[in-house]
């Protein structure tokens, strides 16, 4: 592995920290603090940042804030990244179709990325802000990891946090539903979706047999207060936080995931897979335009 020069490593440190929270101008001792990086090397970094464009500082509160170079540059990446710029239309086009917030992330290296993050007329996104940055660990990367193979899974599937090991086997399920259904519905919980099937039951004026149950060996604990369904019933109402679809590169690696959610209301079953089939059309779309070209 080639060893990382320090000051480049400390520049993108600095641009990823400022690119995560961009309605904000952070200080000297701030990017310093969060970056883990001393501060008179900070101050030499920053400065060439500054004087390249790639940052702006302002001369009455001296803070930091991302540069219009950047910005130029991410308007020249879609050039180069065709499969991206479909994606962005597509992201766009869902967006306009459902009404609800989407995203792009990218799986690189053992983080996910926000690419590009699309708020809802709520101002409601999907939870993962553009530029951000969070590690690959369980159950994070879930639909990354599961077109890795049994071997990546299992790697990924050791870096858990919690070593339960009934948790950890429906991680492994869960992974391997979403390879079969080729998409992840990701619900609120498993206890959630019971409930929010015998609001609807009560709305239409029936009575519960019995109370629903708390637990369904249908679903996996993903982690706190997330499930992901083996089975999506059409009848059954759910809570979904977020419906997501991969695009692969041309060498049939997982670049990105198309996601969209949260969702403003429940969902029946119906409402999910059909939006599942939208998302999964959109995805196949932006591979086939890609391998056209």
């Amino acid at each position: 592995m080639v060893r990382p020069a320090l000051s480049a490593s400390r520049s993108l440190d600095i641009i990823d920290l400022l690119a995560a929270a961009p309605d904000r101008r952070l200080s000297l001792s701030e990017i310093a603090r969060a970056a883990g990086i001393n501060v008179a090397s900070c101050h030499a970094v920053l400065g060439v940042l500054v004087e390249r464009g790639y940052l702006t500082r302002d001369r009455q509160t001296r803070t930091f804030a991302l540069g219009p170079v950047l910005h130029a540059i991410g308007q020249a990446v879609p050039a180069c990244q065709p499969l991206l710029a479909q994606a962005l239309a597509a992201a766009q086009a869902m967006a306009s179709a459902l009404q609800v917030p989407v995203l792009i992330s990218a799986g690189i290296g053992d983080e996910i990325v926000g690419i590009h993050a699309i708020s809802d007329s709520r101002g409601v996104h999907t939870g993962l802000m553009l530029g951000e940055r969070r590690p690959m660990l369980p159950p994070t990367g879930a639909p990354f990891i599961a077109w890795s193979g049994d071997e990546a899974i299992e790697q990924w599937l050791a870096k858990a946090p919690d070593g339960d090991p009934d948790w950890i086997a429906g991680l492994r399920r869960g992974a391997e539903t979403i390879r079969a259904c080729g998409f992840e519905v990701l619900l609120r919980s498993s206890e959630t979706a019971d409930l929010a099937s015998a609001l609807i039951e009560f709305s239409a004026g029936t009575d519960l047999a019995q109370p629903p149950p708390r637990e369904r060996a249908s679903f996996y604990r993903l982690g706190p207060n997330m499930t992901l369904p083996e089975n999506i019933e059409p009848d059954e109402a759910y809570d979904v936080i977020m419906i997501a679809a991969p695009i692969f590169d041309r060498y049939g690696s997982c670049i990105y995931n198309l996601c969209v959610g949260p969702f403003p209301g429940l969902l029946s079953g119906r409402q999910v897979l059909d939006h599942a089939d939208r998302l999964l059309r959109a995805c196949v779309e932006v591979m086939q335009a890609d391998r056209t070209r």
